[in-house]
Order: structure tokens, then sequence, then C-alpha cells
């Protein structure tokens, strides 16, 4: 069968989120969530105006990133 999550390449949970949400999983306001989102720091794919991502690989992003201070730029 042709199971595009058979190789767990493509989460389940992988779809388009809105800056208001992508903010409510980081914790972060909007205004800061739309300048990580322009520093290009997050692990976003974006088309047009909507940005791609899961939880799993913000929450992924998030450890990374511990201790460290992000500047945006």
């Amino acid at each position: 069968m042709n199971n595009p999550n058979a190789d767990n390449t493509v989460s389940e949970d992988f779809k388009k989120y809105s800056v208001a949400e992508i903010a409510d999983m980081l914790g972060l306001g909007k205004t800061k969530t739309r300048e990580l989102l322009q520093s290009k720091s997050l692990p976003v794919t974006q088309l047009g105006r909507d940005y791609f991502t899961s939880p799993k690989a913000l929450q992924d992003f998030i450890k990374k990133n511990t201790g460290k201070e992000l500047s945006i730029k």
C-alpha cells in the first residue's frame, strides 16, 4: 500500500498553522512569533502567507535551543 507516513518522514500533525496557533504552541505573543517567522529561525515551510509545521518540530526546536539566546534580525 502507498502510505505517505510509512517511512515517518511526514508527520500526521504536519499541517498549516496560523501565526496565532504557532504563537500558542511556543507560548509567545503573535508579534514575537512573526519576528521569528520572518527571521526564518523556526522550523516551518512557508508557502505564500501560509506556514506549515508540526507541534513536534516546534518542540524539537525549543529543546535544541534551550539555554541559548536567539537573536532576531
